[in-house]
């Protein structure tokens, strides 16, 4: 196996303690549902400027029945919210809800 090439040249001296990086220089993170494929175009908006964030509240026992049924399903907690919301839409004549990607498993 051939040694690793150092990242820096041998006589940089580099003293961590005196480096300093002033507030907000770093990059934000983009949010987890947001892979790099999917993150918009510069000078184009993301899912962050057209979609709505929702929270809700539930009991422990009832978030882990909800994991549990998720990992089981191959899915996520939020491809399961947005099926309940489809059948509520559904049950009173609505379209469902627009989703922004592919489902993980097809049902």
């Amino acid at each position: 196996m051939a040694a690793k090439k150092p990242v820096l040249p041998s006589d940089v001296d580099l003293d961590l303690d005196t480096v300093r990086a002033p507030p907000g220089s770093a990059r934000p993170q983009p949010a987890f549902h947001e892979t790099p494929a999917q993150l918009a175009p510069e000078g184009k908006p993301g899912l962050k400027e057209h979609a709505v964030n929702m929270s809700i509240y539930i009991l422990p026992g009832d978030h882990r029945r909800l994991r549990v049924l998720a990992a089981q399903e191959d899915t996520s907690i939020q491809a399961l919210v947005l099926d309940g919301i489809d059948a509520v839409l559904r049950q009173r004549g609505q379209e469902p809800v627009t989703r922004w990607e592919p489902r993980r498993k097809p049902r």
